[in-house]
């Protein structure tokens, strides 16, 4: 049997680092919905030439080719395997959806883990970093600050704020979150399979924490 186990949380909660941290240290693998996305399309895989058809012309992908990509994912998997999935399902429907493909590939969802940070923290994450235009260098104001105020440690530019991090799309992305992911956080608490995780620490105590849950 395959394990799936879900990683839910607020954008800014670090399900992503969390993941990709604790992975290779318990021999699991990361997917995330863009590396997935990414993987398909330079395959070639049936559902990943569709999907790359709505990528170009600069559309969503549907949810229906998400869900042969995961089912394309389970297939190659082999017994024994254990997936993390971050960024997917988004909504309950997903949620639902994934119950059907793991039991269609010889997989169950395990567990989902919920990194658990109050908005506070959240804002004080999403609207501190600050990225290099010129080489990519990630940094944060508070966590990882270059050694020069607002200059890139690597390359010498201006560092800026993506439009992701600015503060009405701050806003918004977790209005949206709280809308559309946070129901699914319901759907596992009632399957009995939630497991929640005080995410407000520092990456590697976050991480410390999921490798004991999984």
């Amino acid at each position: 049997m395959k394990r799936i186990i879900v990683f839910l949380g607020a954008p800014g909660a670090g399900k992503g680092t969390a993941a990709a941290a604790v992975a290779p240290k318990v021999g699991a693998r990361h997917v995330s919905t863009g590396a997935m996305l990414r993987d398909a399309v330079a395959r070639g895989t049936p559902a990943g030439l569709e999907a790359k058809s709505y990528m170009d012309a600069g559309g969503l992908v549907p949810d229906a080719v998400l869900y042969r990509m995961v089912s394309e994912l389970l297939a190659g998997e082999k017994d024994g395997a254990t997936l993390f999935f971050d960024g997917f399902p988004r909504n309950e429907a997903q949620a639902a959806e994934l119950e059907s493909l793991a039991a269609a590939g010889g997989a169950k969802v395990e567990s989902a883990i919920l990194l658990d940070v109050s908005r506070e923290t959240l804002l004080a994450r999403l609207g501190g970093r600050r990225v290099c235009p010129k080489c990519g260098a990630g940094y944060h104001v508070q966590s990882l600050p270059p050694k020069k105020d607002g200059i890139c440690d690597a390359c010498g530019a201006q560092l800026t704020i993506r439009a992701d991090d600015q503060p009405a799309t701050i806003a918004h992305r977790l209005e949206v979150y709280e809308s559309a992911t946070a129901p699914v956080i319901g759907f596992y608490e009632k399957a009995g399979t939630l497991r929640r995780i005080d995410a407000s620490g520092s990456a590697s105590e976050v991480a410390a924490l999921v490798q004991a849950a999984v």
